[in-house]
């Protein structure tokens, strides 16, 4: 799981050199290229490559480019407490309260620690097929609702306008699903977002969802990158969780530029 590589300028965008980074990406799961120097729009745009960016009001944007968010140290929570906010503490995948959630995230290190900061990830194709086969059986076909306020919370999130609160309405998605473009199968969790199994009495719904993360954060499917400055990393949110490690110095800044492209109902 996760490839890094070398020698690519993502200002000069290449056709053969762009297909053979989504096959990476396929085949990986999580990609970095490293050592790039993009203003906000130039990363929107190759970005733009892999598909359609999208905007989210969750996080602020760049003055430059309303597509490209910024994630920050100096991140708090505007709305609500006012306290600082780790977006994405605890394991995710993003949008996964939308209805049709994002398919793939791009972050790039514009400003990163000297040292913490790690951004981890799950194999969740790797996750599925290590389950015994009649955990399989009991889980392909259940449903789950996924919620921007979810009661299982496990971190903070920041507190949303009503309006914006009314265009995410809670989201019902496969526990398994399949990813469109691979035809793998793999566990879709969000420990930050999922609510509840449809069907399911909400004591068992918990137990259930409780075993599955934990066994999905198991070390053997994880990776754990540690950022350079210039990295842009790409991961794919059907068949990854991930989440944003906030250990670094107090005195030290980090700062990362975000884009999401569109994606479609998981299947």
């Amino acid at each position: 799981m996760a490839v890094a590589i070398s020698g690519i300028d993502l200002n000069r965008p290449d056709p053969a050199t762009h297909g053979a980074l989504v096959d990476a990406l396929h085949e990986n799961l999580v990609l970095c290229v490293r050592g790039q120097s993009l203003t906000p729009v130039a990363f929107r745009d190759a970005m733009a490559r892999f598909g359609t960016p999208v905007q989210r009001k969750q996080l602020a944007a760049t003055p430059e480019c309303a597509e490209v968010n910024i994630i920050s140290s100096e991140d708090r929570d505007e709305l609500g407490d006012g306290k600082k906010l780790v977006n994405g503490a605890s394991w995710h995948t993003d949008d996964s309260f939308m209805r049709e959630p994002c398919s793939l995230t791009m972050l790039y290190g514009v400003i990163v620690p000297s040292r913490g900061g790690d951004t981890q990830f799950v194999n969740m194709y790797a996750a599925y097929e290590a389950l015994p086969a009649e955990t399989r059986a009991r889980i392909d076909g259940l449903k789950v609702i996924h919620r921007y306020q979810s009661s299982r919370q496990t971190n903070r999130v920041s507190q949303r306008p009503a309006e914006e609160m009314a265009a995410m309405p809670e989201a019902t998605h496969p526990l398994v699903r399949t990813h469109p473009e691979t035809g793998r199968k793999a566990l879709y969790l969000n420990a930050n977002r999922m609510e509840q199994v449809v069907g399911l009495e909400r004591a068992e719904s918990d137990a259930l969802l409780d075993a599955l993360i934990a066994h999905a954060i198991e070390p053997r499917f994880q990776y754990r990158h540690a950022w350079q400055r210039g990295d842009v990393v790409i991961w794919d949110n059907r068949c990854t969780m991930h989440k944003a490690n906030a250990d670094y110095p107090e005195d030290e800044r980090r700062l990362m530029h975000r884009v999401i492209v569109a994606g479609t109902a998981p299947v």
